[in-house]
């Protein structure tokens, strides 16, 4: 499979990833820029493609421990060559249809960044990508439930989704989970937005908040992104769900 190296925060992370095809960017960058964690925390990734969100978060988190679940053998081999020096990273090949039974209840953070579409006629793309964007038998209850599995009892679970699965998304955690943290993603200001990165704490019913939200681009700006949005993509500051 053909491949390009892919840099990240202004050179400082190096990631092989497939030269056709899906490819992380943003979304992950932006996932990952939303995690902090203590030094020694447990942090599992479901479906983790080439390892580039647990590798941005390493790089913030140097002393946290990182698990990497993922069932393409094609993205297995690019993220085992991408975590080479990286002790605190282990991929491991599986599916969130069969979670190992050893690892119920054992993460303080669960991140994923599912696919986007549970129905194939709902957009269109290439076979390459299609994988990566369109569930196989599966739903967002599904990757949320697997999510709720693998986490310690008041342990975060963190994902980044399309803004209108918000619903689904409160609904499938409804007496699972509470202290939800949304934070709204817009293209530009006078748009809806388009993702939303949702956190929330497991089994517990503290109050949950609509945080300010991130716009990625000013009209008319000189600039490829807003200023903030710059820090946040360029590893100079990280997103704030407290």
């Amino acid at each position: 499979m053909p491949a390009l190296d892919v840099k990240f925060f202004g050179g400082q992370v190096s990631v092989t990833q497939p030269g056709e095809g899906y490819r992380a960017g943003t979304d992950a960058i932006l996932l990952a820029s939303s995690l902090n964690a203590g030094a020694g925390e447990k942090i599992l990734e479901l479906g983790c493609g080439t390892g580039v969100v647990m590798l941005l978060a390493a790089h913030h988190l140097p002393d946290v421990q990182c698990t990497g679940l993922e069932k393409s053998q094609d993205m297995l081999a690019l993220s085992r060559t991408n975590k080479a020096g990286h002790d605190n990273i282990e991929i491991v090949s599986g599916s969130i249809r069969r979670i190992p039974h050893d690892w119920h209840l054992q993460y303080d953070q669960v991140v994923a960044n599912p696919p986007y579409f549970d129905n194939r006629r709902a957009v269109r793309m290439s076979a390459e990508k299609e994988s990566s964007f369109v569930n196989k038998g599966l739903t967002l209850d599904d990757w949320l439930g697997a999510m709720l599995i693998c986490l310690k009892p008041r342990g975060l679970g963190t994902l980044i989704y399309r803004a209108d699965g918000l619903e689904k998304i409160c609904s499938s955690l409804v007496g699972k989970a509470g202290r939800l943290r949304i934070l709204p993603i817009h293209s530009y200001a006078d748009e809806p937005a388009k993702r939303i990165i949702v956190q929330f704490r497991k089994g517990v019913k503290s109050e949950s908040a609509l945080l300010p939200a991130l716009v990625m681009h000013d009209r008319g700006g000189a600039a490829r992104y807003a200023p903030e949005a710059a820090k946040i993509l360029s590893g100079k500051t990280r997103l704030n769900l407290a």
